[in-house]
């Protein structure tokens, strides 16, 4: 605690590992792209505005509110349903499973529309558009990922614990599936993971304080995304709940969003200072990465699909409504333009080429970066 007379107030001092990345325009954007490249990961300072975060904080304790009464209410559809078809049916520990909409849950967003917008801030979407595909989906959101205060002073071998683990789709023990209810595993990829980014987890910070080692800041191991291992690995020898070289603490002003590719090793720390840390857990993929597998656990059920009500989603942003087109009631998620575009152009300039030998054509001399280059001089 910080009353203790060995406690290292740096701890306690906000500082960011965005330091170095130039603030403004394209250099800013590279900069975040090259951390995630290079480390794995990045953080995007004060996404929300300093004198806005304590209201949108405000604002997503009430939708978790209001989530907890449909979460019930959910359930008992869920088992009306049942005992429809049944009526000697009774629940067998957290099942039945969920139908889709509108017998499915909320998600979570659909709460938490003060919130929402920001998930669609242009800094973010250039970033997760770079990173992933320019057509870029949620595929999860969760705003119940808060960390209360340790009530008992906190020893240096509860310090050291560490609770190892990627996301996923990278996640091999992802809610733990037994072998009467495989369905809960949400999928995984298999080792060795291709060196693809995949899917960005994000964790934003909505205070009351900043982030800092001492209020519990997201450990992380750099570079541990080009490990072909896993700290969950049944075959890699790593001890999940014991500190790794080279780890160090995510710290961030409060408003800012932490993005980090999901091969990552990370680990939930813990909360030392007097407040509960608010956090909310969204999750960035491509359109090619199936989301059917992926469970709302999180949220106090059990489904494969969460939606957002029409009426909800009316209210959306045209960037927000993109990145949650796929959930929505009665919308159909068709590529973004520059995808189609692209498809288009290729139709039209198919007969370009016809005719060549391609004796020009040597494979692999060409980088992506002049390929690049190539395109925009045409």
């Amino acid at each position: 605690m910080a009353n203790d007379p060995d406690f290292d107030e740096r701890l306690s001092a906000p500082y960011s590992i965005s330091t170095g990345i130039s603030a403004g325009g394209d250099d800013e954007i590279d900069g975040y792209l090259e951390s995630i490249r290079v480390q794995g990961f990045c953080v995007i300072e004060r996404v929300i505005p300093e004198d806005q975060v304590d209201a949108v904080r405000e604002s997503v304790h009430r939708g978790r509110e209001l989530l907890m009464k449909d979460r019930k209410a959910e359930r008992a559809r869920r088992l009306e349903l049942e005992r429809s078809r049944d009526p000697g049916y009774e629940p067998v520990g957290d099942r039945p499973r969920p139908p889709r909409a509108p017998h499915a849950e909320l998600c979570d967003i659909a709460r938490n529309e003060t919130f929402a917008e920001y998930l669609a801030e242009s800094r973010v979407l250039r970033v997760a558009r770079v990173a992933l595909d320019p057509h870029v989906r949620i595929m999860q959101t969760e705003v119940n990922k808060s960390a209360k205060p340790e009530e008992q002073p906190v020893s240096k071998e509860r310090l050291r614990w560490r609770s190892w683990h990627s996301d996923w789709p990278h996640d091999l023990t992802a809610y733990g599936p037994s072998s009467e209810e495989l369905w809960k595993h949400c999928g995984a990829v298999s080792q060795p993971f291709p060196d693809v980014c995949m899917a960005l987890s994000t964790v934003w910070y909505l205070g009351p304080e900043d982030v800092t080692p001492f209020s519990g800041g997201t450990w992380i191991v750099p570079g541990s995304h080009k490990d072909p291992r896993n700290p969950r690995g049944p075959d890699d020898g790593i001890d999940q709940h014991a500190p790794i070289p080279g780890e160090i603490q995510v710290s961030a002003p409060a408003g800012s969003v932490f993005m980090q590719d999901t091969r990552c090793w990370h680990s939930r720390a813990i909360n030392q200072s007097e407040h509960d840390r608010t956090a909310v857990v969204c999750r960035y993929t491509p359109w090619w990465l199936s989301g059917n597998e992926f469970g709302n656990l999180h949220s106090g059920g059990h489904t494969l699909r969460t939606y957002v009500p029409q009426d909800v989603y009316a209210r959306f942003s045209p960037e927000l409504k993109l990145l949650y087109r796929h959930l929505a009631e009665g919308e159909e998620d068709l590529l973004q333009s520059g995808n189609q575009h692209a498809a288009a152009r290729a139709r039209e300039t198919r007969e370009k080429y016809k005719g060549s030998d391609n004796g020009h054509v040597v494979i692999g001399e060409m980088s992506a970066a002049e390929w690049r280059e190539n395109r925009a001089a045409q």
